[in-house]
C-alpha cells in the first residue's frame, strides 16, 4: 500500500521487533482496530505489545481488561519483557479491570451501558478493550452491541483511537458483522497446530490508510522474556 502522508498515525515502533513495519509503520489516528481470533490465538498478548509500543513512542493508552487486574496484568508484560510499571504508575497507561467497574452481578442490559458511559475511559489517545465478546456473549440483544459500536465511532471522531478484540465463538455471527463493516483496520489472528508446532499469523483484512507498505500476513510466535515476534519464515 502506497504511503498515505495526508493523516496522522500513533507510532508503536520498538527496535526489537518488525511489526511496525510489518503493518506499515503506523496505526491511523481516528480509527477503530477490530481483532478478531479464536481462544489461543493471541488477542491478549498482541494488545499488550500494541499498548507498550504506543506508550514508548509517547501516546496514552487505557487498557481495559476482561482478564486480569493490575498486579497480574504488570506481571504478564514484565515477563514479555515490557516494562510497564512506571508508565502505569504515572497513568499514561491505565489499566481498567471490567468487574470492578461493571460490576460482578450487572444484568447483559448494565454491561455494556456502563462501558460506554464511563467517559474517563475514552480520555486518552487510545483505548483498548480486551475482550469485547465477554461482555456482550450473554445476550442475543443485537441492538445493545449496535449502541456500543455507535459510541466508539463517536469517540473515534474526536480523534481518538479504538482496538476492540472479539472471539467468533463467543458471539454470534450477526452481532460480529457490523463491526467488520466499520472497521477501519481488522486483523484476524489464526493458530495451527503442525506436528508440534504452534503458528500464529495475523491476516490483515481490512487497513483503510497506512504510512507506507504492509505484509497482507504476519506469522509470530510469543516467548518469555521476548515478547511478540515476527516470524521472518515464510507462511505455508
Amino acid at each position: 500500500m502506497v504511503a498515505n502522508t495526508d493523516l496522522s498515525y500513533y507510532d508503536f515502533r520498538l527496535d526489537r521487533d518488525t511489526l511496525s513495519n510489518s503493518l506499515g509503520g503506523g496505526i491511523p489516528e481516528g480509527a477503530i482496530i477490530l481483532i478478531t481470533g479464536n481462544f489461543g490465538t493471541g488477542k491478549s498478548v498482541l494488545c499488550q505489545r500494541f499498548s507498550f509500543g504506543f506508550v514508548e513512542n509517547g501516546s496514552s493508552v487505557s487498557y481495559v481488561s476482561s482478564e486480569t487486574n493490575t498486579k497480574p496484568f504488570m506481571d504478564q508484560m514484565e515477563s514479555l519483557d515490557y516494562p510497564i510499571k512506571d508508565y502505569i504508575y504515572d497513568e499514561q497507561l491505565k489499566l481498567i479491570p471490567v468487574y470492578p467497574l461493571i460490576g460482578q452481578t450487572c444484568s447483559r442490559e448494565e454491561k455494556l451501558s456502563k462501558l460506554i458511559e464511563s467517559d474517563k475511559l475514552f480520555e486518552r489517545d487510545i483505548t483498548i478493550i480486551d475482550t469485547l465478546s465477554s461482555l456482550i456473549k450473554d445476550t442475543k440483544d443485537k441492538n445493545l452491541s449496535l449502541k456500543a459500536l455507535e459510541h466508539f465511532k463517536r469517540v473515534s471522531s474526536r480523534g481518538k483511537s479504538v482496538f476492540l478484540t472479539l472471539d467468533p465463538d463467543e458471539i454470534n455471527k450477526d452481532m460480529i458483522t457490523p463491526y467488520k463493516s466499520t472497521a477501519d483496520v481488522h486483523l484476524d489472528l489464526k493458530r495451527k497446530t503442525i506436528g508440534n508446532e504452534v503458528q500464529r499469523t495475523i491476516n490483515i483484512r481490512r487497513f483503510t490508510t497506512s504510512p507506507g507498505r504492509m505484509q497482507e500476513i504476519i506469522k509470530f510466535r510469543i516467548e518469555p522474556n521476548a515478547g511478540f515476534i515476527v516470524d521472518i519464515t515464510q507462511v505455508a
